[in-house]
């Protein structure tokens, strides 16, 4: 077993708390590694962050957790501060390995800074670095995909709900034009998409936007309107090329919101 160094820039409290978790399992045969992420571990936490963290249980652990869905850790024992806990989730060794060959870019964002406090895996440290990286292969056809979604949300399906006053449609196109839209921007900044809760504070720190844009953004979520959708794709379409003409935008969003189950199973949403 290797115990690791906190690293310096790390609340006393927090640590603190960091200890008393590596504490608990390193004594367990079960669980191989204890890893700190979240705001905790990137230097940017309050003072009454929650500790996230992942626990890397073995293999038949993993596996007996996920028959009877226990695969979320909530614990506020050994977080000795004001509204502190721990927030884990529980994986074994091969999700690392494929976070690290493909995984997706919410869950590389979730390891950005991460380091194992203890650990039985021999390099899990390097392997975990190489986690939080911009997935270049798929920059360009994202591109492309991102802003047929932009396309047909911001246009026909804006355009329908508006007509037909569905609220439900023009609620859901409004959402998808600030996702892909804010997509296509961090994908231009090579940032990666951290999540849903998290989108407006990357963009904020995206250096290449186009002008106004969060301004832009709100303005429409606030007030869906033909004129303010309009404005944040039209902000789009003149930031830069993406690669997909215009008349292309139906064929792309076809294969990639009707037709996307022949290439594996349903999302969720379709199932």
């Amino acid at each position: 077993m290797t115990r690791n160094a906190i690293p310096a820039f790390i609340q006393d409290h927090h640590r603190q708390a960091i200890e008393n978790l590596a504490e608990r399992f390193k004594e367990e045969p079960g669980y191989l590694a204890v890893i700190i992420s979240g705001s905790v571990a990137k230097g940017i936490a309050r003072e009454d962050s929650d500790i996230d963290c992942y626990l890397v249980v073995s293999d038949e652990e993993f596996q007996q957790r996920k028959q009877r869905d226990d695969l979320f850790f909530y614990e506020t024992e050994g977080c000795d501060y004001q509204g502190g806990y721990y927030d884990g989730k529980i994986i074994d060794f091969s999700f690392i390995q494929a976070a690290a060959e493909r995984g997706s870019e919410p869950t590389r964002a979730s390891f950005e800074g991460a380091f194992a406090v203890f650990t039985r895996i021999p390099g899990l440290q390097q392997l975990i670095d190489r986690i939080p990286v911009y997935p270049e292969a798929n920059r360009e056809r994202n591109f492309a995909d991102f802003y047929a979604q932009v396309d047909l949300y911001g246009g026909y399906f804006a355009d329908r709900a508006i007509v037909l006053n569905n609220s439900y449609l023009l609620a859901h196109a409004v959402s998808q034009v600030a996702l892909f839209a804010g997509r296509l921007i961090l994908a231009h900044n090579r940032i990666l998409f951290p999540c849903h809760k998290s989108l407006a504070h990357a963009l904020r720190q995206a250096p290449e936007k186009p002008r106004d844009y969060l301004e832009l953004q709100q303005a429409m979520l606030e007030g869906p309107t033909r004129e303010t959708i309009g404005a944040v794709v039209a902000s789009i379409q003149s930031f830069r090329d993406w690669g997909l003409p215009g008349e292309k935008t139906i064929s792309r969003f076809v294969l990639n919101n009707e037709w996307n189950w022949l290439d594996g199973e349903p999302p969720l949403s379709d199932r």
